[in-house]
């Protein structure tokens, strides 16, 4: 979640939360490891407008976001 955070032009979590709609202690514990990343379909839209926002197709993603790596 960090990298994507990076390709979001280096947002800090609490920005990130914020336009997805979760809480930043949710991105906080995706980016620990200590829970997956979830999304609630309004959320899920969210997100993928943003990764939208820098050019990043959901069609690319890999099915484990850990380690999270784009080419």
């Amino acid at each position: 979640m960090k990298t994507l955070r990076e390709l979001l032009g280096d947002i800090s979590q609490e920005e990130l939360a914020r336009r997805i709609g979760v809480s930043v202690v949710t991105v906080s514990r995706w980016e620990r490891g200590v829970t997956p990343a979830t999304f609630t379909i309004p959320q899920m839209k969210a997100f993928i407008r943003e990764l939208k926002s820098v050019g990043i197709d959901i069609e690319n993603f890999p099915d484990d976001l850990s380690p999270f790596r784009f080419p």
